[in-house]
């Protein structure tokens, strides 16, 4: 008997534990790809950060702005296809989706940059770094509960 499209429900503790242990082993898969790919984006994003502040000399929340921009396409594109396997019902609902839910990692990454440049006088790099870090676990549970959620 099936339950809205799921897997039949294990008919004993043999099946249920090996129901389980598929689940489990597919949730850890999804999060080494996700740290795998956010490492990546983590450095992309810094590294374009960096490129745009202190090679170009452009004004540090200019740089987050853009290079936000760019890393969030980046991870949109990655995350879709390689972390949550995701199959596209609307392809601009999604990107809208992903990136609605990355302003709000975005603000808390410009406060935190703002704190520590402006405010504290650390260094910027490592600011981003620290800020970008938050912004990353903070994503991970966005996507895949609003952009990625299997129907």
């Amino acid at each position: 008997m099936e339950k809205h499209g799921l897997d039949p429900i294990p008919k004993n503790e043999v099946e249920l534990e090996a129901e389980l242990e598929a689940v489990e082993k597919k949730a850890n898969n999804e999060l080494q790809l996700y740290a795998l790919w956010g490492v990546i984006t983590v450095v992309f994003n810094v590294a374009l950060f960096y490129l745009l502040y202190h090679t170009f000399g452009v004004e540090y929340q200019v740089a987050n702005l853009i290079d936000w921009f760019f890393s969030v396409l980046f991870s949109f594109i990655v995350n879709k296809m390689f972390v949550f396997q995701h199959k596209t019902v609307s392809l601009v609902k999604e990107v809208t989706t992903f990136y609605g839910t990355r302003v709000a990692t975005y603000v808390i990454e410009a406060i935190i940059l703002w704190l520590g440049i402006s405010l504290m006088g650390v260094n910027g790099t490592m600011t981003k770094v620290i800020g970008h870090g938050i912004a990353l676990v903070a994503n991970y549970f966005l996507s895949k509960w609003l952009v990625f959620k299997k129907d």
